[in-house]
């Protein structure tokens, strides 16, 4: 009974997930098969860029202004400017950058166990064991 009744905690864990279309590639921290989502960071396959997007950033952020987001990595913090969105869910704005996949926060996360990422303020620490970020920047890099 002890074990029945642990599966299904063990099942609302958010984890990583890469995953592909055609067109674009996805690295989710999240809880499979669900909205609970902590981070996304996707791309167009080949672009040479990702979009850092992070569901619930700032309750001080307004929709549709400009926004900074703060990630800190191995030693490495990296500045970027995004967009606050609207989420009419949780009632928090989501925030949403573009970088680069060669900003060295990259090469930071490959060898870190954490993604601390500052808004407004508010920080928010992501685990990065078992993220395939070197998967992602595979599929996200210019050939």
């Amino acid at each position: 009974v002890l074990i029945a009744a642990s599966v299904p905690a063990a099942a609302q864990e958010r984890q990583w997930v890469l995953d592909a279309t055609d067109e674009d590639a996805f690295l989710v921290f999240g809880v499979p098969e669900s909205d609970d989502t902590g981070l996304s960071i996707w791309c167009t396959i080949q672009s040479g860029k990702a979009k850092i997007f992070l569901p619930e950033a700032s309750e001080k952020l307004k929709p549709d202004a400009p926004a900074a987001m703060e990630l800190m990595a191995g030693g490495v913090t990296v500045k970027l400017s995004g967009t606050a969105l609207e989420n009419q869910e949780s009632g928090i704005s989501s925030l949403e950058a573009e970088v680069e996949t060669t900003n060295p926060i990259f090469a930071a996360m490959l060898n870190s166990d954490r993604l601390k990422i500052h808004v407004e303020g508010e920080e928010q620490i992501i685990p990065l064991i078992d993220a395939d970020i070197e998967g992602l920047l595979k599929l996200c890099n210019r050939p």
